[in-house]
């Protein structure tokens, strides 16, 4: 394509071409667009965006003021209270790590925060070259700056990478693209020490990319696919054996240095897809050495239905490190998570046809023909082409997030197809007009350039290619009006996302200061150590902008935790508030948005349900545990009259629907006192909880932002803050349970010590003659029973036993400080992988017995789902005071003797996922039941 070979400058042997000026003219326009698009939320202020930069700034702040030592034994005493979070084992450390020595190393003059905002620009920017450099090792130059130019506009990567995007994908995208280039040049090296050198030095990036984001597992898929493929379709394997094995090992050591992903990586799927397929293609090279030259196909044809059989059996044994679910789904998308959490979040739903459209519009075509024409080939680059772009399509089709790897695999056909599109049509004008043409003057004889045609035809026919190709990309980048496109949905508006923290994490195009205004009253009007409760969702702002404590954060390690909120904020008021006084919580933190409307008959109005709590209700209500037929309207979003009275939430939503209507044209009718299919709430002010009252209330209204105060038409953003009053009781409340926060903190309710640290409870706790003993590796736990508090849950635990249900299950979660948790049968040497764990059972369940008796250090309580009559095998044992759990899970029984072997198994070391490291430490090998 590039035919130009004009010598602009010669310095030794290096001869610097036309063509060479136009690929860095190329590669500029890709870099500066991409700088350009990325930068576009500029516009509405400096922020970082979304919730988890703001901790992933917070995490590489530490790192630059204190070290990176102080950072590997760093544990975070502000979030998850009062557990708290090993941030190391817990987050992307590779990100917090290399943006601090960058910021360390090119920061000067800038603070760390504007560095952090402005660096996921840069990376996107850089990654342009970086696709370059790849899509030119697999298809050519001209198909690598077709990839180039193709990767700063497209919107999902674009959406993943914009200014303040401190996340893990810019940086994990980065190295991983980076890794898997040098990965495929040295694949084509002939010299094996370069090809190794490479091959070390890509390993140890992909194992950096696996500590910067967790999604660059999905490395592993193509990569280990492409390392079976090979024997297939290139005859000399030797240098990409060697390749492989050192891309492996290297990939294997870097990822397993860190905390996370740590041996769970190298152990996990990921780690063991890279070294069963790097075994495959070791024996592969054997076969073709040792067998005569027409047995080779079929010996590799074996070799591959051994391997195929292994793996699945493997599978089938489960004896693997478990993946998260995210991984497990994208592989197999048939997977259904059934959890409502993970439902909940936005980047989690499932894309649909139209979101690929939307995003790729005419690359899908060029990608098509890309498929075509490396199918057709069938060399060992074009397969990996097709590897990258179906594996990317395929489990992207799981998660919305994980549309930036279609988006890679598109990327990568698309510019090989829009290459091989332009050069057939080209060259084959070319040859025509070359065979048609009779040169039959020296003018004529002017029109030849290296041996083609130079004809006004062909001019015309590259003129018009190049205009149709322009107008056919422009399209999706330049339909602001929805003629021929969606509005508000091309390729440019997709740059044109403003921060959460700017617009409230609402779908507005706009900038409010509700919560910056917010956050900095908590920071500079609550007292240092106080604990904030809120939605999951605002846990990292707290910590970081409002530098408090908070009791959840978007980590999400602890959905118990998550559960028990959403228990609060949907339990009756008494109820409500009391957890949140277990939680000691000192202040509660809600958000409404909502519209402000003109006077109807004098009177203004409010609608909500645009992006606040008041949206998110239905995700407290199932996340809960509770019936939404009794919180919601037939539409499934309306709450009902029960959601505004009987619930924590009703209360703290400053509003009260008076009446309900149709918007018909923008015009409000059918003005009526009850909900009607098709009819929106309208809500008046009111504050249930105020401050300005000398009235003995469970919460005051402490702070309000400065949207709702006005009363103004438009939009409001209402932040507002309660304080909980630990000096209010009711008549309901005994005077016992009336104590302060300190008092709380310093002394348990009703409780007696045992000698060996575990309680007593005054409540139902009459003990039984029998006693339960469990056997474990770390030696014997015995438990007595609370008969009169929870008598179904004890025979049920004592058939099992004795029936010898538990005999070789785990204690599968640990929980350091928390709980230790058993008795699922999936967890037993035959039973099934450790994605499964957790979830088993014996196939039934029991109605809840849901006791006053506390959580506290030693009691044996069951376990269950978000159905509050769900338990049924599954137990825990609670390491420290945790009477945010009280009156949420059935206490049957505490330990009276081995606490000190309860406290080994806590103190194992585990994996992301709270599982236990080693497997056989944590083992159950019996329980017994026996008479005092």
């Amino acid at each position: 394509m590039l035919d130009s070979r004009k010598t602009l400058l010669r310095t030794g042997g290096f001869e610097f071409h036309t063509r060479h000026l136009l690929i860095i003219a190329v590669l500029a326009i890709a870099f500066t667009t991409a700088f350009i698009i990325r930068s576009y939320p500029a516009k509405y202020g400096f922020y970082l965006n979304e919730f988890d930069p703001y901790f992933d700034y917070r995490a590489t702040k530490f790192i630059v003021d204190n070290g990176l030592e102080d950072y590997w034994r760093w544990h975070d005493t502000m979030s998850w209270y009062p557990e708290g979070r090993d941030i190391p084992k817990t987050s992307q450390s590779g990100l917090h790590i290399v943006a601090a020595y960058l910021y360390l190393i090119f920061g000067k003059g800038i603070s760390l925060l504007d560095f952090t905002i402005i660096l996921p620009v840069i990376l996107g920017s850089l990654t342009t070259i970086i696709v370059f450099a790849l899509v030119r090792s697999l298809g050519g130059t001209t198909a690598g700056m077709f990839a180039a130019l193709l990767f700063a506009f497209t919107p999902s990567i674009i959406q993943r990478g914009n200014l303040g995007w401190f996340k893990s994908e810019p940086l994990g995208l980065f190295f991983g693209l980076l890794s898997i280039y040098l990965f495929i040049s040295a694949i084509k090296h002939r010299e094996k020490k370069y090809a190794i050198a490479k091959a070390v030095a890509g390993g140890l990036i992909l194992g950096l990319a696996n500590a910067s984001w967790g999604g660059v597992q999905y490395f592993s898929i193509p990569l280990s696919i492409f390392f079976i493929c090979l024997p297939f379709f290139r005859k000399d394997i030797q240098v990409p054996m060697y390749v492989a094995i050192a891309f492996t090992i290297f990939t294997l050591v870097s990822a397993g240095a860190f905390p996370r992903p740590g041996i769970s990586f190298v152990f996990g799927l990921p780690g063991i897809a890279l070294i069963g397929s790097t075994a495959f293609l070791i024996i592969a090279n054997f076969l073709k050495k040792i067998s005569q030259p027409r047995t080779v196909a079929r010996n590799t044809l074996f070799l591959l239905i051994a391997f195929f059989t292994i793996a699945i059996s493997f599978l089938i044994a489960g004896t693997y490190y478990s993946s998260s679910f995210r991984y497990l789904n994208a592989i197999n998308p048939f997977l259904s998570s059934q959890n409502p959490l993970v439902e909940s979040v936005a980047e989690h739903f499932t894309p649909t046809l139209v979101d690929y459209f939307t995003d790729y519009s005419i690359l899908l075509m060029f990608a098509g023909f890309g498929a075509w024409m490396a199918f057709k080939r069938r060399d060992d680059m074009s397969i990996f082409a097709l590897i990258i772009g179906l594996t990317g399509v395929y489990v992207s089709a799981t998660f919305a997030r994980l549309m930036v790897f279609s988006s890679i695999g598109i990327i990568v056909l698309a510019a090989l197809g829009l290459y091989e599109v332009t050069r057939s049509i080209l060259e084959y004008r070319e040859h025509s007009a070359s065979r048609s043409t009779t040169i039959k003057s020296s003018k004529s004889k002017k029109r030849f350039e290296h041996g083609r045609v130079q004809t006004p035809m062909k001019r015309i026919i590259r003129i018009a290619y190049v205009v149709i190709i322009i107008f056919m990309l422009s399209i999706p980048l330049l339909d602001y009006k929805g003629i021929l496109y969606p509005q508000n949905s091309n390729w440019l508006s997709s740059a044109d996302v403003p921060p959460s923290i700017a617009n409230g994490g609402t779908g507005y195009r706009l900038r409010t200061d509700d919560w910056i205004n917010a956050l900095d009253w908590i920071s500079k009007n609550t007292p240092k150590d106080a604990v904030i409760a809120a939605w999951w969702d605002y846990g990292y702002w707290i910590t970081t902008l409002g530098n408090r404590t908070s009791l959840a954060d978007n980590a999400t390690i602890n959905q118990t935790r998550i559960a028990t909120l959403a228990k609060m904020f949907m339990e009756d008021e008494e109820q409500g508030i009391k957890i949140a006084k277990d939680l000691k919580a000192d202040y509660i933190l809600v958000y409404v948005v909502g519209q402000r409307y003109g006077g109807v008959n004098g009177t203004s109005f409010y609608t909500l349900g645009n992006g606040g709590d008041e949206s998110k209700k239905q995700w407290f209500i199932r996340i809960g545990g509770f019936n939404e037929l009794n919180y919601l309207e037939q539409d499934g979003f309306t709450p009902t009259s029960q959601f505004w009275n009987r619930t924590l939430l009703g209360h703290l939503i400053p509003f009260t629907p008076v009446s309900y209507a149709s918007f018909q044209q923008g015009v409000l009718t059918n003005i009526q006192p009850q909900y009607q299919p098709g009819s929106i709430a309208l809500h008046t002010k009111n504050i249930k909880y105020p401050d300005n009252t000398e009235e003995n209330q469970p919460l005051r209204l402490v702070y309000s932002s400065d949207s709702f105060r006005k009363d103004d038409p438009g939009l409001v953003f209402g932040v507002l803050i309660y304080k909980v009053n630990y000096d209010y009781y009711t008549q309901k409340t005994s005077a016992t349970d009336n104590l302060t926060k300190e008092n709380m903190l310093q002394k348990p309710i009703s409780l007696s010590q045992n000698g060996d640290g575990t309680s007593s409870a005054a409540v139902d706790s009459s003990t039984s003659k029998e006693i339960a003993v469990i056997n474990t590796t770390q030696g014997i736990i015995k438990i007595e029973f609370f008969p009169n508090a929870a008598p179904n849950h004890i025979d049920n635990f004592k058939k099992l036993a004795q029936e010898g249900f538990y005999n070789g299950t785990l204690f599968h979660r640990i929980n350091k400080d928390f709980v230790i948790q058993g008795g699922d049968p999936n967890t037993r040497l035959n039973g099934t992988g450790r994605e499964q764990w957790g979830t088993g059972g014996p196939g039934f369940s029991l109605p809840e017995e849901f006791n006053s008796i506390p959580h506290e250090r030693g009691i044996v309580s069951m376990a269950r789902s978000s159905d509050p009559n769900s338990a049924g095998s599954q137990f825990f044992i609670v390491l420290n005071e945790s009477r945010f759990l009280d009156n949420q899970y059935t206490v049957f029984g505490r330990v009276i003797e081995g606490m000190d072997v309860v406290d080994k198994i806590g103190a194992l070391p585990t994996i992301y996922n709270n599982q236990p490291t080693n497997l056989e430490a944590a083992r159950i090998q019996s329980i017994s039941i026996k008479e005092r």
